[in-house]
């Protein structure tokens, strides 16, 4: 056998041995969900399909019947809405093969949870989820991580000393600008300028900084910041983790 054919061999078992582990994990997600929704039926009579009264409105939290003028059904699921039909992104059921696509698809489905999350219960986000195994496989942790409400500066430092799952550890003060700038590298990487924050919070703050801004002149947060002292990098740095839901006001 040549040297090529063990290649593409051995190739070919890792590719295998690859979709089988996802094909694991997936089977895995779906087994969970369903005892969770079981659990959620037999044990607390709880039925995910019944609608509630908006928040805000007269009798809000209350069930209300199917069908009637709350409600609204998406692939099964009762979604309650105050005013309008929800813009639910399209889960396509093959899993794109670019992670460009992938993270597109689950980063809107993320922002669709967190737009409506007062009006959905635990047991249809995991039904949206499960719309498309891959995506409950490869973004679940990010997506829920979305979620989070804003923590205070404290605890995110805290937090970015034990990375978990759908997070990222981000610099308060950017840390290109600021290498560029010439601030050391203890300055940039120390505790004091690390937080741990969901992933798709930390991708969306750095295009935040990359934008025009007319809070800035014009300027992009990251050009208005050339030269400018540490204290206020940390400063701008603090009101874009605010800005974006991360940090308490």
């Amino acid at each position: 056998m040549t040297n090529g054919s063990l290649t593409k061999n051995w190739r070919t078992s890792v590719s295998w041995h690859t979709e089988l582990k996802a094909q694991l994990a997936e089977t895995t997600f779906r087994l969970q969900a369903l005892r969770l929704r079981l659990l959620l039926t037999d044990k607390y009579n709880f039925n995910p399909s019944q609608p509630r009264v908006p928040r805000g409105h007269r009798f809000g939290g209350r069930w209300t019947r199917p069908g009637g003028t709350w409600s609204t059904a998406i692939d099964g699921a009762e979604i309650i809405l105050a005013s309008h039909e929800p813009d639910r992104p399209h889960i396509p059921q093959r899993r794109p093969e670019r992670a460009r696509d992938r993270n597109r698809v689950a980063r809107r489905i993320a922002r669709y949870i967190g737009r409506y999350i007062d009006n959905l219960s635990q047991a249809q986000i995991v039904a949206i989820l499960l719309n498309a195994g891959w995506l409950a496989n490869e973004a679940g942790s990010t997506i829920y991580s979305y979620l989070d409400k804003p923590r205070t500066l404290g605890e995110l430092k805290e937090r970015a000393k034990a990375p978990l799952p759908g997070y990222d550890v981000h610099h308060i003060v950017e840390q290109t600008p600021a290498y560029k700038d010439g601030f050391s590298r203890e300055q940039i990487n120390g505790d004091d300028n690390r937080v741990l924050i969901p992933r798709y919070k930390h991708w969306e703050i750095t295009g935040w900084y990359g934008t025009s801004n007319e809070e800035y002149g014009g300027l992009s947060p990251r050009e208005f910041l050339r030269k400018a002292p540490w204290g206020e990098r940390v400063k701008i740095g603090l009101h874009a983790l605010e800005k974006h839901g991360v940090l308490k006001p």
